[in-house]
């Protein structure tokens, strides 16, 4: 699995492990992200013919509608490092007969893109792992045309996500506080603090920056079983668990258990998700 190579060993472990969660539960994730993802697409007003760079596209759904809203005339570029990933885009591509849709297995932080080769930039949770975002949101920005759009969404704090605070909730008491990550560093929560966003699409000449909070409900499994399984998988829940004793951890996966059973909707379990949008011009 491709890794920048200039990455700092710490964010170089916390992306390969959240890669593999997302191989794994890519459906999952693309399932729980989709109603983030229409909030992007309706903010980046993508027309026909417009020509679009999805930046850290993963398995190529979002890339795959933006192809689709630009029609024939126009074309999609999906960038991703993780080529398990890519191998799922371009099947999928394939299968829908795609023409218009292309992907590259790059970073997007030094890829020499075309200056001005694109109309609209989107992402959706794929910005967060850049060492440099200001060197990062350069790049990019050069990428973008004079007067170009850019639409992305990126997480909030943790505990601002409802079903990341109640995972925390259920295993406080019995396992202790997770270790609170120190803000700015590359990683999932990046750009918790909007300012640090702001300051880099700043730093890609982008101008009009609105950023707006997001809270939208998503599905995070089909029972609590599914979720707890989920939750399991996850570095942070690696973390947390293996500093604890089994009895104890036994009884956080009670305690968050119990505190799921109220979201559970039409047989699925459906929680709030927090994000910010952001959208700016070149």
């Amino acid at each position: 699995m491709p890794i920048r190579e200039t990455a700092m060993p710490e964010v170089q472990g916390s992306l390969s492990a959240l890669q593999n969660v997302w191989i794994k539960e890519l459906h999952r994730m693309e399932r729980g992200m989709a109603p983030l993802g229409d909030a992007m697409f309706e903010a980046a007003q993508i027309r026909a013919g417009e020509r679009v760079l999805d930046v850290g596209c993963g398995g190529g759904r979002t890339t795959l509608e933006a192809g689709h809203r630009v029609g024939p005339t126009g074309r999609a570029l999906g960038i991703d490092i993780t080529g398990e990933l890519l191998e799922i885009a371009r099947r999928r591509t394939s299968d829908a007969g795609a023409d218009n849709v292309e992907f590259v297995e790059a970073d997007a932080q030094t890829y020499p893109f075309e200056a001005g080769a694109f109309d609209v930039l989107i992402s959706r949770h794929g910005t967060m792992f850049f060492d440099d975002p200001d060197a990062a949101f350069g790049n990019l920005g050069r990428a973008v045309r004079t007067g170009g759009r850019i639409a992305i969404v990126c997480p909030q704090d943790p505990l601002s996500s409802e079903w990341i605070a109640v995972s925390v909730g259920g295993a406080i008491p019995h396992l202790g506080p997770p270790a609170p990550g120190a803000p700015g560093v590359p990683g999932p929560f990046l750009f918790a603090e909007p300012e640090r966003l702001v300051q880099a699409l700043e730093a890609g000449e982008f101008r009009d920056i609105a950023v707006e909070g997001l809270v939208r409900p998503v599905p995070i499994g089909i029972d609590v079983d599914d979720v707890l399984e989920y939750v399991a998988l996850l570095p942070q829940s690696q973390t947390v668990f293996a500093e604890g004793a089994e009895r104890r951890m036994t009884a956080a996966l009670a305690a968050l258990r119990d505190a799921l059973v109220p979201f559970i909707r039409d047989g699925r379990v459906v929680m709030n998700d927090s994000a910010w949008l952001a959208t700016a011009r070149r």
